[in-house]
């Protein structure tokens, strides 16, 4: 442009000139823009900040922890899966159980781990399972290695209302009293949404669900006699991300609304930020190991979005075909290309101010707490019968 050039000035505009246009591009038929999410929300392609209340950004810490699902096998299978996952950077290791390790099998499960380098979960998947007895030997293994046990941070995937007829709230208590008093960074009490998610058109029937799960837990342990606020800073969820990308986003961070809403009912106002674990959504996955590489970018760029704490991807093979290195490999490296590429661990809510994630995450809140507020009407998650 000439250095004597004016600049090009464009006349202002708002969204009544944008829907103007539309209507000439599509004939005056505006109705296949809108997305009807679910009964209770239905959105429009485009929001302006006079339609928007924008909320304050979220409140916790910002980046997530990198996280590497463990192949199966023997113990000493899965000590190697857990000593490459390190070598390629994982930060968090979880270790998917099926059946219940003896003392010696967990000192060879995380022989040549640094335990205070890297967050340690595991997850109980077999009939009987008992993770205060697993707990239990996990501390007396970081005892006799001379670990600080303030320093040690992870899950013992400890959900009452998911595997027991008869929920084991006394050990429980017993673990939070534990963990309260010598391993603040420990979380022995989670929230496994998985079972409640059925597609973003129930997005807000998970939420309800889970922040429902979460307060039967808090006053089931409050009747007991412990705090309820202590138990609160030993809780996380635990969520699927699949293929809907906004849906994700917004389901992520409307989770975090609605559990400040819940503590808020219990008076407590000082709890920490609650972590989120996200997990892939296996059944959205395929044979197709190039198309699956694709789908969890996806499900790992909404998660980080969102604001997940952890993050677990599946190995790229997917849930069909027998996983290998290359497909455990490849779910570590697209976290770590986002984190190089996307900058988004440089930010504790990524997707603030967006008025379209903004004004998504606040139907998703207000559905949600409208569904969780029916079961509470009907005696808290563990009686309700109408969800």
């Amino acid at each position: 442009m000439p250095l004597d050039a004016s600049p090009t000035t464009f006349p202002a505009s708002d969204k009544g000139d944008w829907l103007d246009r539309v209507k000439q591009e599509l004939k005056g038929d505006l109705t296949q823009l809108d997305q009807q999410v679910s009964e209770r929300i239905r959105l429009s392609p485009l929001y302006t900040a006079e339609e928007v209340t924008i909320r304050p950004p979220l409140e916790r810490s910002a980046g997530w922890e990198i996280g590497a699902y463990l192949r199966a096998g023997s113990n000493e299978i899965i000590n190697e899966a857990a000593l490459a996952a390190l070598e390629q950077g994982a930060e968090a290791l979880l270790f998917r159980l099926y059946h219940q390790p003896t003392r010696a099998e967990v000192a060879a499960l995380l022989e040549g781990i640094r335990m205070d380098f890297v967050s340690i979960h595991c997850a109980l998947r077999y009939p009987g399972q008992d993770p205060a007895e697993l707990f239990r030997d996990l501390v007396k293994y970081l005892r006799q290695r001379g670990y600080d046990l303030k320093g040690i941070r992870g899950s013992v995937d400890f959900d009452p209302l998911l595997d027991w007829n008869e929920p084991p709230f006394p050990p429980l208590i017993r673990l939070l009293d534990f963990v309260g008093e010598y391993m603040p960074g420990f979380k022995v009490l989670q929230v496994n949404a998985a079972g409640f998610n059925n597609g973003p058109a129930s997005a807000d029937s998970e939420l309800a669900l889970a922040v429902a799960k979460g307060a039967e837990y808090l006053q089931q342990i409050r009747e007991r006699g412990y705090p309820a606020d202590k138990a609160a800073r030993h809780l996380q969820f635990a969520f699927t991300v699949g293929t809907s990308y906004y849906i994700d986003i917004a389901k992520l961070r409307a989770l975090r609304v609605l559990w400040a809403n819940v503590l808020k009912g219990f008076g407590i106002t000082d709890a920490p930020p609650v972590t989120v674990a996200a997990h892939s959504d296996l059944a959205v996955l395929t044979e197709d190991r190039d198309q699956n590489l694709l789908l969890l970018t996806t499900q790992a760029l909404s998660a980080v979005t969102g604001g997940a704490d952890q993050l677990f991807l599946s190995p790229a093979e997917g849930a069909e075909n027998k996983s290998t290195p290359f497909g455990h490999r490849m779910a570590l490296n697209i976290q770590h290309l986002l984190r190089l590429e996307s900058g988004l661990d440089a930010y504790a809510d990524p997707a603030a101010g967006s008025y379209y994630l903004e004004k998504l995450t606040e139907q998703l809140v207000d559905a949600a707490w409208e569904r969780f507020r029916a079961i509470e009407a009907q005696g808290g998650f563990a009686v309700a019968t109408e969800f």
